[in-house]
């Protein structure tokens, strides 16, 4: 029996690309031309609740609105490179990634916090070497596989970066999940034993969008909370897990990615 979701990832016959869609709506891509003659060609994707109440944040140019849904997400310019507010999920963020290409951007760096499934390692932090395709939006861009890479290139730039900065850090493997809700303790086994250290909702389908269109990709993630197959855990401090409830010191890594022009 053939499934829909692992048929006709290859198709080229896109009924809506990302180019027509900016062409049918211009006022939402108007900064456009702006961008692409500062020769912008990086973006940065974070997490964060409400950037219209951080201080540098505040002091950017929003070149961009991204519509998802209800949800809607700023993208700021800063130097040579764009930070983008990621809405949470694969699809949205993978459609943010898929409409920020249309502004000439080819490069993109995600960091997000994660669920630990290894507690020994929450005060690390995790350059993403390659995830888990348990999701969907992958099967759509690429054919069917365990797991999808991200970019190696990107990846020794960054573990440049994060070796002078001092930062701990392993190389892994993250596990990307739709449903968090149905993190059960058989599939948090079976991630396990695939090689997984982390699980969130994004990093398939950032990697398979990017390696469909041509794009680099790579992603750090910081430890949020545990998800472990006694329960699950909340971490409360910055003593738990890397950065937990510091969203304001991710902030400051991108700002200092940018100004050392990684």
């Amino acid at each position: 029996m053939d499934y829909p979701i692992l048929s006709n990832f290859n198709g080229k016959n896109e009924i809506v690309s990302p180019q027509s869609f900016a062409a049918h709506v211009p006022g939402e891509f108007r900064e456009i031309e702006n961008v692409k003659s500062k020769g912008i060609h990086k973006a940065f994707f974070i997490f964060y609740d409400n950037p219209d109440n951080n201080d540098f944040l505040n002091k950017l140019n929003v070149v961009f609105l991204f519509h998802a849904g209800s949800t809607t997400t700023k993208v700021f310019e800063y130097k040579n490179s764009l930070i983008a507010i990621s809405p949470l999920g694969g699809p949205a963020a993978a459609s943010l990634m898929e409409e920020l290409s249309v502004f000439g951007i080819d490069e993109f760096v995600a960091i997000g916090s994660a669920g630990c499934l290894d507690n020994n390692l929450k005060n690390k932090m995790v350059l993403v070497d390659k995830a888990i395709r348990d999701e969907g939006l992958s099967y759509h861009y690429l054919a069917p596989a365990t797991y999808v890479a991200t970019d190696a290139d990107l990846n020794k730039r960054l573990e440049k970066f994060l070796n002078d900065n001092k930062f701990e850090y392993i190389k892994a493997i993250t596990w990307r999940n739709d449903a968090y809700y149905r993190e059960t303790a058989e599939k948090v086994e079976m991630a396990k034993g695939l090689g997984a250290v982390a699980v969130e909702m994004e990093c398939a389908s950032w990697c398979a969008v990017a390696k469909y269109r041509g794009f680099k990709f790579s992603q750090l993630l910081y430890f949020s909370d545990s998800v472990q197959n006694g329960g699950w855990e909340m971490y409360l401090s910055k003593h738990e897990g890397y950065y937990s409830g510091k969203r304001e010191i991710i902030i400051e890594v991108v700002k200092d990615m940018i100004d050392k022009n990684l």
